[in-house]
């Protein structure tokens, strides 16, 4: 039967533009795998970017992985060792590394799935040398590895321009050497800085549960703590589309990172807090990058945090829009909305823009530091609404701490605000915009201001979004869309939890239980994890981890955020050291 998997890998591989296809001779074999289905795949950036940054490497071949589609997973799982690499089409058992990119604690089930699949051992412990070594790397890893950990050799922990050097360069001294998995493993650990091996380390536990340490193993000569590597975006090609596929959220659209990082400090987004300092791409490299001859497409998505914060944004989209491309943001600030962005959007025949208020009330958006006024979101959309960008997707969060009834109905007023400016602007227009709303659960993580608080639960999540569709449920152009809680409580779990949260996660990816099976079936209540403030000086596992921020900054922040104060932008140039990521 796996001739119809390979005939779907075929099929993939004739409709994709940049595929890399290597000879295996001599070569170190990675199986770069994402654990999900290859449309979301290869609709992420950063897996793309790790497929060509392997890839050119001399030494190594590296063929991408995914988790089957559904009409082959019945399939796969009746024959274990089915699972193949899309370029050869070849087993997991002959690469030398399977590496997961992992972005989404979501897929960690799916990971799991994926090792069984291949007839790999799920747990580190139990695998020879007669199996590849298993590693996982990507942002939701370098949040909080310890979930993951027992069922990964090692951890990539950082950016990968900083890591895949040193890590290939370690392999190579190690290709021919004798010594056991075990010894090889602690000396990568020892060698290559940001590679965190979780058999060496040992978490203890107090009698009430918590988190005491997270200490390495005597005399296994490990570092206390792990080093997040960072890299320097001067001297690394920026991160683009790899292999284009219409096949893809992003149908046939290069997508290019402009800048890792946001100097915003809004105190929910992990990303504005691991990836600190804020780093941009130059402006001619950006153009190199998206050059015709590099991409195969005019289509381009700049992507970033925080867009429209770019030093050179309005010269990167007059430069790219002279060559014809069409331009397309992952996420523009309402309060950098400009004249010249605008322009670009229109002239790209963009119909729709994405804003995130995130908090309806001002006081809230104080609390999280979003830094954002009424006026400056109305300002926005009547800005758009005047060139002709009629339909406005807007982002908000429910569950927030110190959230109120009436922050529930600020995000009620604001939207039926927008749709009224936007009416307003386009005026004598024949047709009329939506004003879609996008309300997600709040889940808590790590490295943030926020990592001390409680998930909101999924029965109060549920009564604040039945309150707002119903509130809005009548009023014309206004659609509303909710997450749902339950996946944002496994989310939580997942983020903030320990090396114990392991158990959950076999009984889905293994045993074929659901979440809420799992959980029943377990002695350890997830709530522990879940639903609990933590102490101020209550360990945490992710502190494993030592990314620069310090504890101290975070826990002010947090203060803050009680207070309903603001803090000003992270900005590197200043030789600011609030947070502790540039030094004293």
């Amino acid at each position: 039967m796996l001739w119809k998997l390979k005939q779907r890998y075929q099929k993939w591989l004739e409709g994709e533009k940049g595929t890399i296809l290597k000879d295996w001779g001599g070569k170190i074999r990675i199986a770069l795998a994402f654990p999900n289905r290859y449309g979301v795949g290869m609709s992420n950036l950063g897996f793309q970017f790790v497929y060509d940054a392997l890839n050119r490497f001399e030494t190594v071949v590296c063929e991408r992985v995914f988790y089957p589609e559904p009409e082959d997973l019945a399939m796969l799982r009746q024959s274990p060792g089915g699972l193949l690499s899309v370029e050869s089409q070849r087993p997991l058992l002959d690469f030398d590394l399977v590496a997961f990119s992992v972005a989404y604690e979501n897929d960690y089930t799916n990971l799991i799935e994926m090792l069984q699949l291949a007839a790999i051992p799920a747990r580190a412990r139990d695998r020879t040398s007669a199996h590849p070594l298993v590693a996982g790397g990507g942002v939701a890893l370098f949040l909080n590895p310890e979930p993951l950990a027992p069922f990964l050799d090692f951890i990539f922990i950082g950016e990968a321009e900083s890591l895949l050097p040193d890590f290939i360069d370690f392999w190579k001294q190690l290709e021919h050497s004798s010594i056991g998995r075990s010894e090889i493993l602690r000396k990568m650990g020892q060698s290559v800085e940001g590679i965190y091996v979780p058999s060496f380390y040992e978490p203890v536990f107090n009698s009430d549960g918590t988190l005491d340490s997270i200490r390495p193993l005597d005399g296994c000569g490990l570092p206390e703590r792990v080093a997040s590597r960072k890299a320097d975006l001067s001297r690394s090609p920026p991160c683009r589309t790899a292999v284009l596929t219409a096949n893809t959220e992003f149908n046939d659209v290069l997508l290019l990172e402009i800048g890792r990082g946001c100097g915003r400090g809004c105190r929910f987004c992990a990303a504005g807090f691991i990836y600190r300092p804020v780093r941009y791409h130059g402006l001619h490299e950006l153009l190199q990058a998206a050059g015709p001859e590099n991409s195969g497409t005019k289509r381009i998505g700049l992507v970033s945090a925080a867009v429209s914060d770019h030093p050179e944004i309005v010269h990167l989209c007059s430069s790219l829009l002279e060559r014809g491309a069409s331009l397309s943001f992952s996420s523009l600030r309402a309060d950098a909305l400009n004249a010249q962005i605008v322009s670009a959007l229109e002239s790209s025949g963009r119909q729709a823009v994405a804003i995130a208020p995130e908090a309806g009330s001002e006081r809230l958006r104080r609390v999280i530091n979003k830094n954002l006024s009424e006026d400056q979101i109305y300002n926005a959309v009547e800005i758009l609404a005047q060139k002709g960008i009629l339909n406005i997707k807007l982002y908000f969060m429910i569950g927030l701490p110190t959230e109120t009834g009436e922050d529930l109905e600020a995000i009620v007023e604001i939207a039926k605000g927008i749709r009224h400016h936007v009416l307003y602007a386009s005026r004598g227009k024949t047709r009329l915009g939506t004003i879609t709303l996008s309300v997600n659960s709040f889940v808590p993580k790590p490295f943030t201001p926020f990592q001390w608080t409680a998930f909101a639960g999924v029965g109060e999540l549920k009564t604040k979004a039945k309150w707002i569709q119903k509130a809005l449920g009548k009023v014309p152009n206004i659609r509303v869309h909710f997450d749902m809680p339950k996946w944002a409580y496994v989310q939580a779990l997942l983020s903030r939890g320990d090396r114990r949260v392991s158990y959950f996660l076999e009984k889905v990816g293994l045993d074929g239980l659901n979440w809420r099976q799992a959980m029943r079936s377990s002695p350890l209540n997830p709530d522990f994890w879940v639903m609990r403030e933590r102490e101020r000086e209550e360990k945490f596992p992710w502190e494993v981890i030592d990314n620069g921020i310090e504890r101290k900054f975070l826990w002010e922040e947090y203060q803050r955020a009680l207070e309903e104060k603001e803090s000003p932008e992270c900005r590197p140039e200043l030789n600011c050291a609030r947070c502790g990521v540039c030094g004293p």
